[in-house]
């Protein structure tokens, strides 16, 4: 039984470090093509005849409406780089940000998880602290990247985001206890919200124009963009 739930653990393991690569390299592929997006955006509008600013002004509250931005800011940002809707740009989760909230039900289920974690923070802190690598000998780029690490598993540890906490731990050489029955529980909701984090990516305008291999293809994804900002057919 112990073995059974220690594959299924692993296996756990092995899907999360692909899903945070997976959306580590979405989160470039989308920022990389926000740019690109918004300039060919408006040079379609320009080859079509189309209004931009008319259609901006026009649908002031519509805009506003899909991207949660006060009306009277809409002229001021690239229409393309607005956040708010999903099936428009990318929406920038702060990687602060808890994943998800426990269930009432969950609180005092995953509170034995909660306090190993802890303790598992606690000794890299031994370790990372500030105060700690002050006087350390180590040159200063390694220094900063202890520091830098030291920082993000506070913010996992804040948000429990353990997955984080577990990769920067088993880096610093700490040791890592399984509590296979907690975590597996814990790791398949992280993990089902990664994988719905990732597929919100995808549904992206700009994720869809960074798809595209020609220019038809591109033109296609903006005029459905176009509709679906001004309910315009370009």
């Amino acid at each position: 039984m112990i073995k059974t739930k220690k594959i299924k653990y692993r296996r756990l393991m092995n899907e999360l470090e692909y899903l945070y690569e997976e959306m580590d390299l979405l989160d470039d592929i989308v920022k990389g093509a926000a740019g690109e997006f918004e300039v060919y955006y408006r040079e379609f509008c320009v080859r079509n005849e189309i209004d931009l600013n008319k259609l901006n002004e026009d649908n002031k509250d519509r805009i506003a409406d899909l991207y949660g931005v006060n009306p009277e800011e809409v002229q001021e940002t690239p229409v393309s780089e607005y956040t708010g809707s999903t099936e428009i740009v990318k929406i920038d989760t702060p990687d602060e940000a808890p994943l998800f909230e426990e269930t009432q039900d969950e609180v005092g289920m995953f509170k034995e998880l909660h306090e190993y974690y802890h303790k598992m923070f606690k000794k890299l802190a031994m370790q990372l602290h500030p105060d700690r690598i002050e006087n350390f000998t180590a040159n200063d780029e390694f220094k900063k990247q202890m520091s830098w690490d030291f920082s993000k598993a506070k913010s996992a540890l804040d948000n429990k985001k353990y997955f984080k906490l577990i990769q920067i731990a088993k880096k610093y050489n700490i040791y890592v206890t399984e509590h296979f029955s907690l975590q597996i529980k814990w790791f398949k909701k992280e993990r089902d919200v990664i994988m719905g984090a990732l597929q919100e990516v995808k549904t992206t305008y700009n994720y869809k124009f960074a798809e595209c291999e020609n220019d038809e293809q591109k033109d296609d994804v903006v005029r459905k963009f176009i509709w679906h900002l001004f309910r315009v057919k370009a």
